[in-house]
């Protein structure tokens, strides 16, 4: 995606309204929340909510097996171990 630029003026009271340009590009909307930050060389940073997300679910990295696996594969040991004592119980 190719980089959007744009300027702003902050108000008396410190606030900057973001170009509409670049809501529509994150997808904000009135009341959403952004993060914004502070680059090592004073670049102002700003994030959407959604993009943040993004990043940090992608430090997770990828699973090996899916949770739906892992859980049923769970599930049957432990049927089989009631089972066993079921078995046990009724001798």
């Amino acid at each position: 995606m190719a980089s959007l630029s744009g300027s702003a003026r902050l108000d008396e009271r410190g606030r900057l309204v973001l170009p509409v340009e670049l809501r529509r590009r994150l997808g904000l909307r009135a009341g959403d929340e952004v993060k914004i930050s502070e680059e090592a060389d004073g670049v102002l940073r700003v994030e959407s909510r959604r993009a943040a997300a993004r990043t940090l679910i992608g430090s997770a990295g990828r699973a090996k097996r899916s949770v739906v696996d892992e859980l049923r594969d769970e599930r049957r040991r432990q049927a089989a171990a009631e089972n066993k004592d079921a078995e046990r119980l009724s001798r």
